[in-house]
């Protein structure tokens, strides 16, 4: 189903991320699944080149603001936007771009918002983050609908921020273009291959704590070969960290497809403090690769037990990467979270149905 082009847009998308990531990736991904399926009729403002490419690989209509947009030009694209039509935020956190959030909310748009992580600003360690939380909260609760990824997420929006307005958890999907890559061969020297993919956030991913465990040089961490494949601001980390051990223990990788760094790896890991869905837990999943994680990450319910292990717990880490050592255990493993990632997709159509329909509703429509 196509609409004409002057077919006036049914719901405008102010996007702010400077950086496509994997909660950027889903949010693309159903709103195309929505303009495909139901004629949703979209405008998506991009706020730089590489999010308006994003857009354009997942067929999305957009307008282009430059890179550095003064914040007036979102101004003035919520004053262009009809009061009666539902404006969908995506700031990532909540508390990120809050004052765009509140702009809308005073100008009386019907604000939805987009947010794969309900978190407190507090309890991500952001500095103020009480008062941001104290400030942010009431707003909060004037948002006509929400949108997230996963159960835990939504009660996280009525349990921490009691949100009364509609929450639907619209479940993330794993979005692959081309063929997987071959099962690697086995590691000449008999180590375990253990790949981070990701953007390289060291306090969210964890990856402070696990650059001091790889320096502390346990028997175990020198039984593996370790990979960081990304961008983000704690590349000079992994950089001094790759120094400090040498190439024949840590590499590092810029940002490229996820099959890079699994054509070379048995093992996708991931060390989070917090998480919303990793988007590459999934797509790993649908490579064939197993995972080891955090339980923060909030992907233990798809992962075999023993692939699970506490934050900060070098041990725990240990025996989870130790449980996957034969080629035999790590499919089970991805078997294992095939299984439940199906019984997650399964409600994707619904969901979907359900966010589509209450964004065509009118104003306090039921």
């Amino acid at each position: 189903m196509t609409r004409p082009d002057d077919a006036p847009a049914e719901l405008a998308v102010l996007l702010t991320p400077r950086l496509p990531g994997g909660h950027e990736t889903a949010l693309l991904g159903w709103l195309a699944d929505a303009a495909r399926r139901f004629a949703l009729r979209l405008l998506v403002v991009a706020p730089n080149a590489e999010i308006a490419a994003a857009c354009r690989r997942n067929g999305l209509p957009r307008h282009e603001l430059s890179p550095l947009v003064p914040r007036w030009h979102l101004l003035r694209e919520l004053l262009h936007w009809g009061a009666r039509r539902p404006l969908l935020l995506a700031p990532g956190v909540l508390h990120a771009g809050a004052w765009l959030l509140v702009a809308a909310l005073l100008l009386r748009r019907r604000v939805w918002v987009y947010v794969p992580m309900s978190y407190s600003a507090a309890f991500m360690g952001y500095r103020g983050g009480r008062w941001r939380d104290r400030l942010l909260a009431p707003w909060l609760r004037s948002v006509e609908g929400w949108v997230t990824i996963d159960d835990t997420q939504a009660r996280g929006l009525v349990d921490r921020w009691r949100i009364a307005a509609p929450v639907f958890a619209l479940p993330n999907l794993a979005r692959l273009a081309g063929p997987p890559p071959p099962p690697p061969a086995p590691a000449g020297d008999g180590r375990l291959r253990v790949a981070f993919v990701g953007r390289f956030d060291p306090p969210m991913k964890g990856l402070d704590w696990l650059a001091g465990v790889l320096r502390g040089g346990a028997p175990w961490t020198t039984a593996c070969r370790w990979l960081f494949q990304g961008r983000g601001p704690g590349r000079r980390l992994l950089l001094e960290l790759a120094a400090e051990l040498g190439p024949a223990r840590v590499e590092l990788r810029d940002h490229r497809p996820i099959a890079d760094a699994l054509a070379d790896s048995d093992v996708l890991l991931l060390v989070s403090r917090y998480e919303g869905l990793p988007l590459v837990v999934l797509e790993a999943t649908a490579l064939g690769w197993p995972v080891v994680a955090s339980r923060s990450c909030n992907v233990a319910h798809l992962l075999p037990p023993a692939s699970s292990f506490d934050f900060g717990d070098a041990s725990g880490l240990a025996r989870s990467l130790q449980s996957l050592r034969e080629p035999a255990a790590r499919a089970a493993a991805v078997a294992h979270a095939r299984a439940r990632l199906a019984a997650d997709e399964a409600r994707y159509d619904g969901a979907l149905d359900a966010v589509v329909d209450a964004l065509r509703r009118p104003r306090g429509g039921r």
